[in-house]
């Protein structure tokens, strides 16, 4: 009689198929099942599957079968995949009426974790659904970013570094998940400051077809000549108001400019013309007299 298993989180794929940890042989646990009966998880963080690959797949299964079952959970009247979901798409592209399975009694906290485990140890995973995969490990199972590299087998810096990409606007994701850039793009975006200018870079890499080394380069240069913006500020706005009206008032730019060393006050600056302007000018402002009161 088989068992209860003792399956516990953070084990892996490996624990799966473990004698040890399942007390059982997982060979006669593999069930055929007719394929109408299995589903994906509607939680499933792949999003994107090669159809290129899985016509190969489809054409190997064809030839040879499933070589490794896919791993099932009983819901209701039907299946729901916990890992190979790939392997199952290839087999209904094959037209496989029946596919082999192991079912496993797992948690549905159980069951995610395996299978976002599965997909973060494939190759052919896309950085995005990576990135959301690493994302998803660490925050639905309150494990650290080391943790999580410890579960799939990868470095500490490798999860740091994917899960970066999941800062970039979404643009630039769409473009890195459809391959129209590469992760080393990605990440020479990932250094300009602002959203705006990582969409600008993105375009620049689209429209000239830019390497990652030349992406890295014109990120580098991208500030370079651009005049910076000045901070909004209600003072700012205010002078600058007052000093449209003054100048229209006076029919003569007028420009009120506080002190730049954060103290108050400032300076007002008149504009004239020549001698004669600068003359009426003072004469409007201090009187008929100024000037005659003046050494010559």
């Amino acid at each position: 009689m088989v068992k209860k298993n003792n399956l516990g989180l953070g084990k892996g794929l490996d624990a799966l198929f473990s004698e040890t940890s399942l007390e059982l042989d997982a060979k006669e646990n593999v069930s055929e099942i007719d394929i109408s009966k299995i589903f994906p998880d509607e939680n499933q963080h792949r999003k994107t599957f090669n159809e290129e690959s899985l016509d190969e797949l489809a054409a190997s299964i064809a030839l040879h079968g499933i070589l490794q079952p896919i791993i099932v959970k009983k819901s209701g009247e039907k299946y729901k995949i916990i890992a190979g979901e790939r392997r199952f798409r290839a087999a209904k592209k094959a037209k496989l009426e029946k596919v082999p399975v192991i079912i496993k009694d797992l948690s549905d906290k159980e069951s995610a974790e395996i299978a976002l485990i599965e997909n973060l140890q494939r190759e052919d995973l896309n950085p995005v659904d990576e990135a959301r995969g690493f994302e998803s490990l660490i925050e639905n199972f309150g494990i650290t970013q080391e943790e999580a590299a410890d579960r799939v087998g990868k470095s500490r810096s490798t999860v740091t570094n994917s899960l970066r990409l999941l800062k970039l606007p979404e643009s630039c994701l769409e473009a890195l998940r459809d391959k129209k850039i590469s992760a080393g793009h990605a990440r020479a975006i990932l250094s300009l400051k602002e959203e705006p200018d990582m969409n600008a870079l993105l375009q620049e890499i689209l429209e000239k077809n830019l390497s990652v080394r030349e992406t890295e380069r014109r990120a580098g240069t991208f500030y370079d000549n651009k005049t910076p913006e000045k901070p909004f500020s209600i003072e700012t706005e205010y002078l600058s108001s007052v000093s449209k009206k003054a100048s229209d008032y006076l029919a003569r730019k007028v420009v009120i400019k506080p002190r730049g060393d954060g103290k108050k006050g400032g300076k007002i600056v008149f504009s004239y013309s020549d001698s004669r302007d600068l003359e009426a000018f003072l004469e409007e402002v201090l009187g008929e007299n100024f000037i005659d009161t003046l050494d010559r």
